[in-house]
């Protein structure tokens, strides 16, 4: 003999059934992988890096972090504290990315002759030269100082 459902039932599983997925969808939502790539660019995804990679398990609901070596490959991304996955409460940013001495290098060349050449010549998307204006030499100019800030010692 079938079960029979009332409306009433019917529409209580409907709704546990919603309300599961959702909160599951919002649960995977909250913790990714955070690691910086071979350029010191901060990554974030919801998989985990290349192995050889040392990366962090980010809860984003909590100011919880894992850190992870990269030898170990990946690790669950749940980040309830338990045996076996230790998260630590983190109360700073994390280290900003390592100086690049070959960045800092161009970026010190690339400064020193904007500064002395009153004439720039550039290629364009065509391949064709051409000089750049003076809002452009600006721009290139305090491109070039971002980068030594952030790559030089």
């Amino acid at each position: 003999m079938p079960l029979k459902l009332t409306k009433k039932l019917a529409c209580s599983i409907v709704l546990f059934a919603t309300v599961a997925s959702v909160g599951n969808t919002l649960n995977a939502a909250t913790t990714h992988y955070r690691w910086y790539d071979d350029r010191g660019n901060p990554v974030h995804s919801d998989r985990p890096p290349p192995s050889g990679i040392d990366y962090e398990v980010v809860d984003t609901g909590s100011s919880l972090v894992r850190q992870v070596d990269g030898d170990v490959g990946a690790v669950p991304r749940e980040s309830t504290p338990r045996v076996g996955n230790k998260f630590e409460k983190v109360e700073t940013k994390p280290e900003p990315p390592k100086k690049n001495s070959e960045l800092c290098a161009r970026a010190t060349e690339n400064l020193v002759t904007l500064n002395n050449y009153a004439r720039i010549r550039v290629k364009d998307d065509n391949g064709d030269l051409r000089y750049l204006n003076e809002e452009e030499i600006k721009a290139q100019k305090d491109e070039a100082q971002a980068l030594i800030d952030i790559n030089c010692e």
